[in-house]
């Protein structure tokens, strides 16, 4: 009998004991996410409670109505920025000031230029002085791209806000993610608002261990859980018909086909879920375009299929889809007579110029701004200032 009592005694210290050192070590997590951590330690390891205490510290993307997410406006890290009206690049004015001509880029990661920190590194930027260089110091390019948009959010952020931007011409440079859109099964939720691929997310702690700072620690840096301050966390979350990151992750572990691709495989999935929305979507911007007299050029997508560890540039189903989406942008810009720039044609395969075949780096955006100034200025796109200052909204 003592020796049970001992043994449960020694068993109830030995709680005790942990439970001290859960809370001493809880509390040290607390003070250092809260007044130690640097920046980007806390918008990785903060709970979302601990985010909404320090509003000064302000993530890349914020929810939107319609969008999901767009850029947070007046966002600044390091050497990157976002202005007041949430787009990668220095303050504007809403109204085109007189005799300005404008220019807006349209797309995702790629157009904003994810894997470039400093915003004046981005292609967009770059564009611009490249065509101020060449004589047109009229010219504004705004960078309208954001990270994991596809074509659908681009159509409506162009209804809702590029519009009042009062564009004179626009560049829609699109394609991964539409791709990674049609990674969605069964076939009927293959949809074109994206929700087979996508749903609204409002954040909420999805279980008690989350409340601690050290548990939360641990599993983010374990890779259980993502971020509190992550798109698909804190924006929106895939439903379970969405398979690209399955996807993704068999290849990366060398175990595909595993679970549903047992079924039906990647490239069945890609060919059921044929890029119609992806045309349809670019067809509305076309019209709302034409209707409002702004110039648009459609831009086939590069990729780089050397980096053999991503299969997003490097599996046959990728390079199947890119090719189709290119066709799709061709198709599309010869039907309705818009100007097109085979971009993927004369853009290089190099590694040097990408961060992972999909994303340029610093020299990649260098190159894409010079042959997209090329194009423009060869193309004769961009009128003499004396012709845009006596250009009326009507007789543009």
């Amino acid at each position: 009998m003592k020796d049970i009592k001992k043994s449960a005694h020694k068993f109830l210290l030995s709680i005790i004991s942990i439970f001290i050192t859960f809370v001493v070590l809880e509390v040290t997590m607390r003070f250092w996410i809260s007044h130690l951590a640097s920046e980007r330690q806390f918008i990785k390891y903060a709970s979302l409670k601990q985010l909404q205490k320090k509003p000064q510290i302000k993530p890349r993307y914020t929810p939107h109505r319609y969008l999901g997410h767009i850029l947070t406006p007046n966002y600044t890290k390091g050497e990157n920025k976002h202005n007041s009206l949430g787009y990668r690049s220095d303050e504007i004015t809403l109204a085109k000031p007189k005799g300005q001509y404008r220019i807006i880029c349209m797309g995702g990661s790629t157009t904003y230029t994810t894997g470039v920190e400093n915003y004046r590194m981005s292609y967009p930027y770059l564009l611009e002085e490249n065509l101020k260089a060449a004589g047109y110091t009229n010219v504004q390019v705004i960078n309208a791209g954001v990270g994991s948009w596809t074509s659908w959010e681009s159509l409506i952020n162009f209804e809702t806000r590029i519009v009042d931007l009062e564009p004179d011409m626009i560049i829609i440079y699109h394609s991964v993610n539409d791709i990674l859109s049609r990674f969605v099964w069964p076939p009927e939720t293959y949809q074109g608002d994206n929700s087979g691929a996508t749903r609204p997310v409002t954040m909420s702690m999805p279980s008690i261990f989350e409340y601690s700072t050290l548990l939360r620690y641990m599993m983010i840096r374990l890779g259980i859980i993502k971020p509190h301050s992550s798109i698909d966390r804190l924006l929106n979350a895939p439903p379970a018909t969405y398979y690209a990151a399955e996807f993704y992750n068999q290849k990366v572990k060398h175990t595909y086909p595993e679970g549903i691709f047992n079924t039906v495989s990647a490239k069945e999935m890609l060919a059921a879920n044929r890029p119609k929305y992806f045309r349809r979507n670019i067809e509305h911007i076309l019209l709302i375009a034409n209707y409002r007299k702004i110039r648009t050029v459609l831009a086939t997508f590069a990729y780089s299929p050397l980096f053999e560890d991503k299969s997003t540039v490097a599996s046959e189903e990728y390079i199947t889809a890119y090719a189709e989406m290119n066709d799709t942008i061709k198709s599309v810009a010869g039907e309705m007579g818009a100007n097109l720039f085979d971009f993927a044609s004369v853009f290089t395969t190099d590694k040097r110029y990408y961060t992972d075949g999909i994303h340029v780096n610093e020299d990649g955006a260098r190159l894409k701004a010079d042959l997209f100034a090329k194009y423009i200025i060869d193309s004769n796109l961009i009128p003499t200032p004396q012709l845009i200052l006596s250009e009326t909204p009507e007789s543009k």
